[in-house]
C-alpha cells in the first residue's frame, strides 16, 4: 500500500513537468525512470536488502536518497499548488497560463528545501533544556538532573562517528540519569555492533535505564537486549527500579512496547511495571509510544518519557502523526499537574530523514518541587 502512495507524487511530477519538457523522448524516460526509483525507495530497500527498516546503502549515499525522496514531496506539493493558481486564472481569464519557468524555479525551491531537511534530521542535535516542576518531589530530589536520549536508529546514516559525538555532548550535562526510551539502531547487532559502541562511554551519576521501542524488535529483540546490557545500560522490562537520596525515593520504571506481541515477547503491562511501587512517591514512566499517557498518569505517574513520533518530523504531516498517537506529538504535555514529555528524537529513522520546524534534541530535565506542598 505505502509503495502505492509514493507512487503518486512521481506519476504527477511525470504528467505535469517531465512530459511537457523541450527534451528527446529517451532522455524524458530516462529522467521519470529515476523520479519512480526514489519514489519507490522503500521498496528497493525491501528487495535489496530485505527489510524496508534496515536499508546498508552507505552513508552519503543514504543522505542524497532522503534528500532527493524529500525534493519528491515538495515539488510535488509545489507543484499542485502552481496548478491550483493556474486552474482559478483559467476560470477567470479563460486561457491556461504558461508556467513553464515557473515550475523550473520551483524545482529549485524544492531542492534547497530538502537539503535543508535532511541536514536538520542528520546533524548532531542540540541540547533542550526543560525546568520540570513535579509534584511533591522529595527535596534530595530538587535540581536532579535527568537527560533522555530516544530513538537514536544507529544505521548506515547514523553512525558510530555521529553517536559518539551525542555521547560526548551527553555528558558535558552532568546528568544523574540517563534514560532511553527505545529505538536504538536499524539492522542486526551484528551491523551495528560499532555504531552503538560509543553508547558505553555515557556517563551518569545514579545509573542508565533503557526500554526497547518497536524496532529493537524488528532488528532482533534477545540480541538487542543482551547489545544493550554490554554498553551498560539496564532495560526496564515491565519493571522499576528505586532511587534512593537522603532516606527518599524516585522511582524510574518502563513499560515494553505493543510491537512486542507480534514477536512472541512480553507486551506492554503497566501494573506489573509499577508493583511494589509506593504510588505516592515521585514515578517516572518511560514508555516509548505517547498513546497511553492519560492512562499511565492517572496510575500514578508523575512524569512520562516518551519517543516514537520524531516531533511529527515536518510541518503537514505532524498533525496525522499528532491524531495518531492521541494527540500526543512533540513537547510538554500537563495534565491534571502530573506531566508527558514527547521527544522529537536524538537520531531519526533512515527511511525518512528529514525535518522541518521539529529538531532532533538531547533532551535535559532538571527536577523541580512544588514548594506549596510538602511530601
Amino acid at each position: 500500500m505505502f509503495a502505492w502512495i509514493t507512487l503518486l507524487p512521481a506519476l504527477y511530477i511525470g504528467g505535469r513537468y517531465i512530459l511537457p519538457l523541450h527534451l528527446p523522448l529517451a532522455l524524458r524516460l530516462l529522467f521519470f525512470i529515476g523520479v519512480v526509483a526514489v519514489a519507490q525507495c522503500h521498496l528497493v530497500y525491501k528487495l535489496v536488502f530485505g527489510n524496508r527498516f534496515a536499508p546498508e546503502f552507505p552513508h552519503s549515499m543514504m543522505v542524497a536518497i532522503n534528500g532527493l525522496f524529500g525534493t519528491l514531496i515538495v515539488f510535488t506539493l509545489l507543484l499542485i499548488l502552481c496548478d491550483l493558481i493556474s486552474g482559478v486564472q483559467f476560470a477567470i481569464q479563460g486561457t491556461w497560463p504558461d508556467y513553464g519557468l515557473v515550475r523550473h524555479g520551483l524545482l529549485g525551491v524544492a531542492v534547497l528545501i530538502a537539503a535543508y531537511a535532511t541536514y536538520q534530521a542528520v546533524k548532531v542535535p542540540r541540547v533542550k533544556t526543560v525546568n520540570l516542576t513535579i509534584q511533591h518531589l522529595p527535596k534530595a530530589f530538587d535540581g536532579y538532573r535527568v537527560v533522555q536520549l530516544t530513538d537514536l536508529h544507529a544505521s548506515t546514516l547514523f553512525t558510530g562517528r555521529w553517536m559518539k559525538k551525542v555521547v560526548t555532548r551527553t555528558n558535558q550535562l552532568d546528568a544523574d540519569l540517563v534514560l532511553f526510551t527505545g529505538d536504538v539502531a536499524d539492522g542486526s547487532v551484528e551491523k551495528r555492533f560499532n555504531d552503538v559502541a560509543p553508547l558505553a562511554a555515557l556517563q551518569a551519576k545514579d545509573g542508565r535505564f533503557a526500554i526497547p521501542g518497536n524496532h529493537e524488535y524488528y532488528s532482533g529483540y534477545l540480541p538487542w537486549m543482551q547489545r544493550m546490557g554490554q554498553l551498560g545500560f539496564t532495560e526496564l522490562i515491565n519493571r522499576s527500579v528505586a532511587i534512593e537520596k537522603a532516606g527518599n525515593r524516585l522511582y524510574v520504571a518502563g513499560v515494553t512496547d505493543e510491537a512486542a506481541l507480534r514477536y512472541q515477547q512480553e507486551g506492554p503491562d503497566l501494573e506489573q511495571a509499577l508493583a511494589g511501587v509506593d504510588r505516592h512517591s515521585t514515578i517516572i514512566l518511560l514508555d516509548h509510544r505517547p498513546e497511553n499517557a492519560r492512562e499511565n498518569l492517572a496510575a500514578g505517574v508523575d512524569l512520562q518519557l516518551s519517543g516514537h513520533t520524531h516531533g511529527g518530523m515536518v510541518y503537514g504531516l505532524a498533525s496525522i502523526v499528532k491524531r495518531a498517537n492521541k494527540g500526543f506529538s512533540s513537547g510538554l504535555y500537563t495534565l491534571d499537574q502530573r506531566h508527558l514529555y514527547v521527544s522529537n528524537g536524538t537520531g531519526l529513522w533512515n527511511g525518512f530523514a528529514l525535518r522541518l520546524g521539529y529538531p532532533s534534541e538531547i533532551t535535559l530535565f532538571v527536577l523541580k518541587g512544588d514548594d506549596t506542598q510538602a511530601r
